[in-house]
């Protein structure tokens, strides 16, 4: 029998793997790419306040620059003023913080990220904040008043733990208002971050 041999089954297994390698590899989703590239980190914990001491959280003094007050009936938090920021400095002075670039409760689709911590240090205004924050459950509400005083009245739905780098919770969550409550956990290793998140239930804007 004449002519050219045909090619080998091997052949055209290693000619069809050639092909995918050299094909451009594309995240799902575009939260994928931001994902892959993200530096940031999920601000933490670092006190070194005993957690037997841990009281309802009352503010020491005038809290500047803050745009909203939060209210956690399931926490004993009421009307504490919630600053912005995104350093580490600024959530040790504090002890809780709205962290810049992520939402407010008056914008439709934002997810509104408050970090508080679980202790704190001895110098920060708001210890013990989030020492709790497990307590809460599906149903429970979390409520926000801009610098008007008009209530945005959140309701509890879901609960995560996740690692300090999965900052993708700070990002909206498609079709909803939300809200995420974070602290760190376990105490005293404070390895992982627990996320609660509520969705709004109430808009004084109608």
């Amino acid at each position: 029998m004449s002519g050219r041999p045909r090619p080998t089954t091997a052949l055209l297994v290693a000619a069809l793997l050639l092909l995918l390698l050299a094909a451009p590899v594309l995240p799902d989703t575009d939260a994928a790419s931001v994902r892959l590239t993200e530096p940031a980190r999920l601000l933490g914990e670092g006190g070194t306040l005993s957690p037997e001491a841990a009281v309802r959280p009352v503010p020491r003094g005038e809290v500047r620059g803050a745009a909203m007050t939060l209210t956690v009936p399931r926490l004993g938090i009421r009307d504490l003023p919630v600053p912005t920021g995104s350093t580490q400095r600024e959530l040790d002075r504090e002890g809780i913080l709205h962290l810049a670039g992520t939402g407010l409760p008056w914008r439709e689709g934002s997810n509104t990220f408050i970090a508080g911590h679980a202790l704190g240090f001895r110098q920060t205004k708001v210890p013990y904040v989030f020492y709790r924050l497990e307590r809460l459950r599906p149903g429970d509400e979390i409520i926000v008043r801009d610098r008007r005083g008009r209530p945005y009245v959140f309701r509890v739905y879901d609960r995560l733990t996740v690692r300090p780098q999965d900052y993708w919770v700070t990002y909206p969550v498609a079709g909803q208002t939300t809200i995420s409550l974070q602290t760190c956990t376990p105490v005293p290793t404070f390895e992982r971050r627990l996320v609660v998140r509520g969705e709004l239930v109430e808009d004084p804007s109608g």
